[in-house]
């Protein structure tokens, strides 16, 4: 060995080789802290009723009455294809069932021949309303793919819906949460869920269902769906919109805590390292609940001790010599 390598060991031995490391330290502190269970992907806001709309016969678009954004009332039509010659049909019918009733009525006509017309006038009235396309229910028109003079087929799958609409109630949000959380998540825990296409703050939710199914869709990443309600949602949320869910699981007030980063280790082998006149001492803690930011500590550690915030390219060891910044 080099003369001067050895002369560093010696004094690195006796004071340190170069400059003592600067660490910052955090006192524990009272404080509540939550547990929760977020979403392993961004979750869905979603509508409660969706539906994809057709004709029921093969025709020439005659009217289109609405467009992407409108709002309609149930029962309102809003295509058509050219249907005058199933109009003109149903009209010879109701005729006919109205003269039928007539013969009927005096005996002049067999009740067989009565029973028949009936079947026609509904099979006509069952043409036309396959030719119109009728909101369902009062909703919001959020796809069309539709032209006047477009020659639409039936198909048994279509490649695009021809209107696509949502209803107009109180929207929900759709998450995956990862398998192992399945049994901590139960329905009413209350919940976060920041919608970003709106706000940044969060809006306040409950679960609403807890799905009992785990999807392997993705062997690696088995995931189950939950599902939460929006306080006071009133329809206005657009479905669709990428939603991230919180839901609260345990709640603790009042515990002595630390910011999760300076905990250390795994399962029930946790430590802290704070430090004692000018060293590095390693600290087992018991810890309790904890969430992102925040670890409640239920033993080993005391408000008054310094420990140590973990900080990169730094490697605490037992017994190391460090100089304190500034206290957070």
């Amino acid at each position: 060995m080099r003369p001067f390598s050895v002369i560093c060991l010696i004094l690195l031995t006796l004071s340190g080789c170069g400059k003592t490391p600067v660490v910052q330290t955090v006192k524990p502190a009272i404080r509540t802290i939550e547990a929760t269970v977020s979403g392993v992907t961004s979750g869905t806001v979603r509508a409660e009723k969706v539906a994809e709309l057709a004709f029921g016969a093969v025709g020439r678009v005659k009217t289109l009455s609405v467009k992407v954004g409108d709002t309609v009332q149930s029962g309102a039509i809003l295509a058509e294809i050219e249907n005058q010659d199933l109009i003109s049909i149903l009209d010879t019918t109701r005729r006919e069932n109205v003269r039928r009733q007539q013969l009927r009525a005096s005996n002049a006509l067999a009740q067989t021949d009565l029973d028949q017309i009936l079947r026609d006038v509904q099979m006509a009235q069952v043409a036309v309303e396959k030719s119109k396309i009728v909101a369902p229910y009062d909703g919001l028109i959020v796809e069309q793919n539709l032209e006047v003079g477009q020659l639409s087929q039936i198909t048994a799958v279509e490649p695009l819906p021809l209107i696509k609409i949502v209803d107009l109630g109180p929207r929900y949000v759709r998450a995956e949460i990862d398998e192992v959380d399945l049994s901590r998540i139960k329905v009413g825990q209350r919940a976060r869920v920041r919608i970003l296409a709106i706000r940044r703050e969060p809006f306040s939710a409950s679960v609403r269902k807890v799905v009992q199914y785990v999807s392997s869709v993705r062997e690696q990443d088995r995931t189950a769906e939950i599902e939460l309600t929006i306080d006071g949602e009133d329809g206005s949320l657009p479905a669709g919109a990428s939603a991230d869910i919180e839901v609260i699981v345990d709640t603790h007030a009042d515990v002595l805590s630390l910011p999760t980063r300076t905990v250390l280790g795994r399962g029930a082998t946790r430590h802290v390292f704070v430090v004692e006149s000018g060293r590095v001492v390693k600290r087992a803690v018991q810890i309790g609940i904890f969430n992102y930011d925040f670890t409640e500590i239920v033993s080993g550690v005391n408000a008054s001790d310094l420990v140590v915030m973990p900080s990169e390219g730094l490697d605490l060891t037992d017994g190391m010599r460090v100089q304190l910044a500034d206290i957070e």
